[in-house]
């Protein structure tokens, strides 16, 4: 079992973001932060069951829930308002919270609040999970490259932000794993293969959890 606190922040143009706060019955210090995409969200496959598999591991999870398909975002500059609300969240959620130790998990735009939060000193060592990540814009490259802390970037080669060059750079970075799937999409899917996309979201979560409960 594990108890839920639901809170919201004011974020961009007034618009309310909301989230979720989970904490199981035998929890640790441990925070898991959840950054979703754009219209990947804390719902979709990849990210439902890595809260589960968490709770099921005893670590806190923050689900961070915006909606950027809404209208009322139309006029919005979406990749600097993510990091803002994303800001305002953590800030909130860290004033009534004691954490030691946090673990982050972004996916494509949730990667863009993910790579202006390592700015700050408290995620310096932070553990990183990179899903497919906007490989191609040089902040997050750089973030990447820079994190001291340990790190897995996960990515398809069918993925329209892989960038091969890039990835090859990568490989050599100490304390960061990379997974690299031949013909996964940015979906974390293989296109046109319901059953084979089902198989592999097995194999994701395993990774993910191997990695995320790894001492």
């Amino acid at each position: 079992m594990y108890e839920v606190t639901d809170g919201h922040v004011v974020g961009t143009n007034g618009i309310s973001i909301s989230y979720s706060y989970m904490k199981p019955d035998s929890s640790s210090d441990t925070l898991v932060m959840l950054l979703p995409g754009y219209g990947y969200t804390n719902d979709s496959p990849m990210f439902r069951y890595t809260t589960a598999l968490c709770l099921e591991n005893g670590l806190n999870v923050l689900e961070v829930n915006y909606n950027y398909r809404d209208e009322r975002y139309d006029s919005v500059d979406v990749s600097k308002a993510i990091v803002d609300d994303v800001r305002l969240v953590i800030d909130q959620v860290l004033q009534s919270h004691s954490v030691n130790e946090y673990i982050i998990i972004g996916k494509s735009l949730g990667t863009m609040a993910m790579a202006s939060e390592l700015t700050r000193n408290v995620f310096h060592d932070a553990k990183l999970v990179w899903l497919t990540p906007l490989l191609k814009q040089d902040d997050i490259y750089e973030a990447i490259l820079s994190h001291k802390g340990e790190q897995l970037v996960l990515m398809g080669t069918a993925d329209q932000h892989y960038v091969d060059e890039r990835m090859k750079h990568l490989e050599h970075l100490a304390m960061t794993e990379l997974e690299i799937v031949e013909e996964m999409n940015h979906s974390l899917e293989y296109t046109g293969d319901t059953y084979r996309s089902l198989r592999l979201l097995e194999i994701l979560l395993k990774r993910v959890e191997q990695f995320i409960i790894a001492p």
